[in-house]
């Protein structure tokens, strides 16, 4: 499937990406749906509106800009729908801050399921790659090491997971009680 281009040589995807970005631009720092973007650009509220808004956030990222997650709004009059904010780079307020903690819980997330996927796959006698997989769980395991120090910022950052104390705990007693040798 061959892509359209114009005489200036862009595809139709380029020119949506390229009039989202001006467009946000311009409207720095104000709550935004998605049905407001639509209006703003001209364009329907739909898949392709979506993608060019996946693009302009990696693009805004690149330029040290940032375009916040869709999250709900915090204007009274506008609950219950999803708004995000471009936000120039230096700028930022507790909106922005709410964005970077929810964004930084699901990194974490992620990262700890890399890293019981990876270790899993290391220790599988019948996965295809075990000594990439054990390379991979490594580095999630210093990951989240270095990121452990994390919960003395306060618990506006992380959440106490008690669960997660609990496990290791249960886990450490079970190792504890299989190295004890074994009295019959």
């Amino acid at each position: 499937m061959s892509r359209r281009r114009d005489a200036m040589g862009w595809t139709q995807a380029e020119f949506d990406v390229a009039d989202v970005m001006i467009w946000l631009r311009s409207n720095h720092g104000r709550e935004l749906s998605y049905a407001d973007i639509a209006a703003g650009v001209g364009m329907a509220n739909g898949p392709r509106l979506r993608r060019a808004v996946r693009v302009v956030r990696v693009i805004a990222a690149n330029r040290g800009d940032r375009l916040e997650r869709f999250m709900p709004s915090a204007d009274p009059a506008r609950r219950r729908v999803f708004v995000t904010r471009y936000m120039r780079s230096g700028h930022g307020d507790e909106f922005s801050a709410r964005d970077a903690m929810s964004a930084a819980r699901a990194a974490m997330t992620s990262v700890k399921d890399m890293h019981r996927a990876t270790t899993f796959e290391a220790a599988n006698s019948c996965s295809i790659a075990r000594k990439e997989f054990e390379t991979m769980a490594q580095a999630a395991d210093e990951c989240i090491k270095a990121i452990s120090g994390i919960d003395k910022v306060g618990p506006q950052v992380v959440r106490q997971d008690n669960n997660s104390s609990l496990l290791a705990q249960m886990i450490a007693d079970l190792e504890a009680r299989l190295a004890e040798p074994a009295t019959s």
